[in-house]
């Protein structure tokens, strides 16, 4: 296994990230098959969003190198799983954000990873082993064991809790902590929002090299 890891990580970050674009599409386009773009892009940049919760979880808190991180591309694998868990269910694809209605249900429902939840039940194979696979990796890569479990459920229950809620809506009738009115098509406000939000975990994730080519260039 740990061949296997190093082989991977031997590939540029920019190509496994291409790689993990091209296996989020295929799972997107599976999962949606009649969508508008602008749906797309928003579910691709929201997949781009809890990536980049796991390169700053093994970054900042594994103090792993970028030549490090390709493997996390692996990633995009478990994302079939809740639709393969479905099929071996015989249950309708239905999954959806989850509706946050009082501390008690979000708490519940995070500690569960959703074992028992109404309609996004199948999603629990996926999270358990999101937690197992990151733990597994952190090790592999860091051979700490405490700061490795540690950023598996830092990485897991951070994109869960700010990605898998709908803390807030625009269309008033959708189910939703909050909600806000916005000039745009609803289809478009999303995308635009996770677009911003996944740029600002890109800039957290590698802000040093962000500072430190920016230093360059102005220097």
């Amino acid at each position: 296994m740990k061949n296997l890891v190093e082989k991977i990580n031997k590939i540029p970050l920019w190509a496994v990230f291409l790689l993990y674009q091209i296996l989020i599409l295929v799972r997107i386009a599976v999962e949606m098959q009649e969508a508008m773009i602008w749906i797309f892009v928003m579910q691709l940049f929201w997949f781009d969003c809890v990536l980049m919760f796991f390169v700053i979880g093994f970054k900042y808190i594994l103090k792993l190198k970028n030549s490090d991180l390709p493997v996390l591309f692996l990633g995009g694998f478990l994302t079939y799983i809740p639709m393969l868990y479905s099929v071996l269910m015989n249950h309708e694809w239905h999954l959806n954000f989850i509706n946050p209605t009082s501390f008690k249900q979000v708490a519940f429902d995070m500690l569960t990873l959703l074992a028992v939840h109404e309609y996004d039940w199948p999603m629990f194979p996926e999270l358990v082993l999101l937690v197992l696979g990151s733990f597994a990796l952190g090790f592999l890569l860091s051979g700490k064991v405490l700061k490795s479990l540690f950023a598996a459920l830092f990485s897991t229950y951070t994109s869960f809790f700010c990605l898998g809620f709908s803390w807030v809506a625009v269309n008033p009738d959708h189910p939703s902590f909050s909600h806000f009115n916005s000039p745009l098509p609803d289809d478009i406000t999303y995308t635009l929002f996770y677009v911003l939000f996944f740029l600002i975990l890109t800039l957290v994730a590698f802000f040093r090299e962000i500072r430190a080519f920016l230093t360059n260039i102005f220097a």
